[in-house]
This record gives C-alpha cells, structure tokens and sequence, in this order.
C-alpha cells in the first residue's frame, strides 16, 4: 500500500514540483484505500497507518515546502513495523505466528496443515525477530538516503531495500 504513493511522488516531483507531488501521492494514497475496501470488504490496520502516515508527512511537506517530511515516512512506518514485531516477539506472541493463525485459513487448502506444523511455528517465530532487526536497519539506511541521495536513489534505497532486508531475514530465519 506504501509503494505506489510514493513512486508517483517521485515521478510527479521530477516532472513538476513538491507541491503537485504531494498532492497526487495523497490522492493515490486515497484511491488505494477506496481500491481495498471494494476488494476486500475492509481497510487492515496497516493500511491505516500507511495512508496516516502520509497524509501527516505529507501535510507536513506541503506546510513546510520541504520534501524531506514525506521521504521519512517510509524510515517511521518502518520504525513501527520493527517495533511491533520486536515487542510481539519480546512478549512470547511473535507477530508473524499469531498472523499466520488469523490467516493461514485463508491460504489455499494443501498449505493449511503446515502452517501448524512445529518447526512453520519456529520459522515464523525467528523472522519475527530477524524482520524486526530488518525493518531497524531499513529505518536507519532510508533515512540515510532521504538525507544524503535524490529522490530516485531514495525511492530505490526505499524499496530495493525493504525487498533485500525481508528475503535476507527470512532466509536466515528458515535456515
């Protein structure tokens, strides 16, 4: 839900300028939410949250005439997203295994029993912590980049990003 907004933020903002840019990644923000609530019959709380957050930095972007505001939401959401994974794990009740019991109903009939079988249970557990160390250090290196890189290098830094942290963690979660 995040990405979209804010590759269309970027491509407005290199077209155009911060304002404009601003305007249309909350209106995409906005379509998308629409987009879920028709497809799925409701808006989860990540989507929320992805969308607040926008709309916040983006505000605040836009009242500060600064692009910085809206390239850190990504470095925030993934401060919450380590957070909730590393207190879940931290109180016995690791985030991604307690996901899996909401959802695993909804996989596909022959994935189901694995979902519940002890060592699934244990993968799910260590990427709980693995994925919370990950988002921490993807919050750090994006914030670097907002910083230091254009918007091109950040939007990359951003997602290329986010897709290396999350295979390296569940790769190592499952060994």
């Amino acid at each position: 839900m995040d990405f979209v907004p804010l590759l269309v933020f970027v491509v407005v903002d290199s077209l155009s300028n911060m304002r404009r840019a601003v305007v249309w990644a909350l209106a995409v923000a906005g379509v998308e939410l629409i987009w879920e609530f028709c497809t799925f019959g409701e808006i989860d709380e990540f989507s929320m949250l992805s969308t607040l957050l926008i709309l916040i930095f983006g505000g605040l972007a836009l009242k500060y005439n600064n692009a910085l505001f809206i390239k850190f939401k990504p470095v925030i959401l993934s401060l919450f997203t380590a957070l909730a994974l590393l207190i879940t794990w931290g109180l016995g009740k690791p985030l991604l295994v307690t996901a899996m019991d909401r959802y695993g109903p909804l996989l596909p009939a022959q994935f189901q029993p694995l979902v519940h079988l002890p060592r699934m249970q244990e993968i799910l557990a260590r990427a709980t912590l693995y994925l919370g160390f990950g988002f921490l250090l993807h919050a750090g290196v994006v914030a670097w980049a907002a910083l230091r890189l254009g918007s091109w290098g950040w939007l990359l830094t951003r997602s290329a990003g986010a897709y290396l942290m999350m295979f390296v963690a569940l790769w190592l979660a499952a060994r």
